[in-house]
């Protein structure tokens, strides 16, 4: 592997963002890895742009792509803009928040390498020491990744994980429609079909945020998830 994207979708993060850019920006990749950085911000409301187009005027701004948006496309339309401009030989997202400690992007990276896997996700819940977030939230998260498993026919503790390392070309070719938070199953679902790839987990660190704090996934999207896990899990 000699290159990783990064994509980050920004919608209304103009508290974190630039820290998330600098912590991104400075992390150094195991065996000399380039890094790309895709900033794709989805139509904020907020100052976000600034804080992007100052935060990047400070930092190396060669391995950054900035991608803006017209009119609000979800997050999951953002990650669809990110992928067609990825030229890495893998992709991961990033958020644009500080729930994922973005240095452990190497562990998962070390599992390609070590080639024990094709495609990695960062699980929060194999790590046992989550900071914060509602009983509630995990536990639909649990149930949600317990669908998957069934309808996909795969076995993983952390379907709506940001953390997805996956091979650009096999990205690419995924066709994501999933506008807002249902691609997340829909990446799952996709990624399911290709039976030759190996598939891991690592742990990783997780800092929920709550509502307050901008947290914007609600129950509405647990409905849609749910949906998206029947509709791409049962397709031919």
């Amino acid at each position: 592997m000699k290159k990783l994207s990064i994509i980050i979708p920004v919608y209304n993060e103009a508290e974190t963002i630039a820290e998330v850019l600098h912590v991104v920006s400075n992390l150094q990749l195991i065996q000399g890895i380039e890094k790309e950085i895709i900033v794709v911000n989805d139509c904020s409301k907020d100052t976000s742009a600034e804080e992007i187009k100052k935060a990047v005027s400070g930092l190396n701004a060669l391995h950054f792509k900035l991608c803006e948006h017209a009119i609000n496309k979800g997050k999951g339309g953002a990650i669809q803009t990110g992928i067609k401009e990825a030229s890495g030989d893998y992709t991961i997202i990033q958020d644009a928040d500080l729930e994922l400690e973005p240095g452990e992007i190497n562990h998962l990276l070390q599992v390609v390498l070590d080639k024990k896997a094709d495609i990695v996700y960062g699980s929060r819940f194999l790590n046992k020491e989550i900071q914060g977030g509602s009983w509630m939230s995990r536990r639909a998260n649990a149930f949600l990744t317990w669908l998957s498993n069934t309808i996909f026919g795969i076995r993983i503790t952390d379907m709506e994980t940001c953390y997805k390392l996956v091979p650009t070309p096999v990205f690419k070719s995924l066709k994501l429609v999933e506008q807002r938070f249902g691609f997340e199953p829909e990446i799952t679902a996709k990624l399911a079909k290709h039976k030759q790839l190996k598939w891991a987990e690592v742990p990783i660190t997780y800092n929920a945020r709550t509502n307050e704090q901008g947290k914007k996934i609600g129950w509405k999207d647990g409905f849609r998830a749910v949906w998206c896990i029947l509709k791409y899990g049962l397709r031919k």
